[in-house]
């Protein structure tokens, strides 16, 4: 049987975005859950909402008339439900997630948006390792990576460049290295520990060629403390963007290799995969997605 609340909602979105993918993104979905559902509520109404193409979609205009009443029935709906949406937003969202740049301000502006909701309670676990979901009941993540493994459903939020960053007082001291063989041989340089393996990453790592700082001078679990020690002139190490560019416009980094084709890591929030997600965890995800596109997205 066709759930016309969850259809209609599919429909309001997709007429807003006009992309059924970008619609299955909002949502956390597959497309073909998002097309089945539209194609059900067109067979209910007896009529197309949208018009089709390989290029995109359009809406017909029983579309446009339907979707005035849609979105007034829609609000009405979940004003009727509001009770019920409250009772069930009680209880714990555990959010694991690394050291970020304006973490305050993230924390901050979550736990504004769920003050409405006084029995939901957050647990907050800032670290750099990728929880298993089950053993550690963590219901909410944000990962920095290439790639996210497939049991997760995974929002991308941006992209994150990498560079060898350098302060001027180290290389006025040391000389501009002449090539990685050079870095690794004569500089002093960090490393960032996996906390998977209790090893050094890589800095890169391509078909091309990969550099790992073979005797680095120090390592740490966390970038932030590599962050310091680059500032203070003692190493010479790879950091993301948000790290080194506002140190860049100051003139305190300058970045070594400029054209060196270092892979792009991204910026994932993630939850595990459930038959019956709660309430609460769906709308935290949602709420935490959007304060995450607001400070990070390109």
């Amino acid at each position: 049987m066709l759930d016309k609340v969850e259809a209609v909602r599919y429909f309001c979105i997709a007429a807003e975005t006009l992309h059924f993918r970008e619609t299955a993104n909002r949502l956390a979905i597959s497309p073909q859950v998002v097309t089945r559902m539209i194609a059900e509520l067109e067979r209910e109404l007896g009529e197309p909402l949208f018009k089709r193409n390989t290029r995109n979609i359009s809406l017909t205009n029983f579309g446009q008339a339907f979707l005035a009443d849609a979105k007034q029935w829609l609000n009405a709906t979940e004003t009727l439900f509001q009770t019920d949406f409250k009772e069930s937003m009680s209880g714990t969202v555990r959010i694991t997630l690394p050291r970020l740049p304006n973490n305050d301000l993230i924390l901050t502006e979550l736990l504004s948006k769920l003050a409405p909701y006084p029995d939901l309670h957050i647990d907050w676990r800032p670290d750099t390792a990728l929880y298993n979901s089950v053993t550690k009941q963590i219901d909410i993540g944000i990962r920095i990576s290439l790639e996210m493994e497939p049991h997760f459903i995974a929002k991308k939020i941006t992209n994150i460049q990498e560079r060898i960053v350098a302060s001027p007082e180290l290389l006025a001291r040391l000389g501009h290295p002449k090539d990685l063989d050079d870095l690794q041989a004569n500089f002093p340089l960090c490393a960032e520990i996996n906390p998977q393996t209790g090893k050094a990453w890589h800095w890169f790592n391509t078909p091309e060629q990969h550099f790992i700082a073979k005797k680095p001078y120090f390592q740490s679990s966390e970038s932030y403390s590599n962050l310091a020690v680059i500032l203070n002139g003692l190493a010479v190490g790879i950091l993301p963007e948000y790290h080194y560019m506002p140190h860049i416009e100051t003139g305190k980094l300058e970045i070594l290799f400029p054209e060196l084709p270092i892979p792009e890591w991204n910026m994932f929030i993630y939850r595990p995969y459930q038959e019956n997600t709660p309430v609460r965890v769906l709308h935290t995800f949602t709420v935490l997605e959007r304060i995450l596109r607001k400070y990070y997205s390109n």
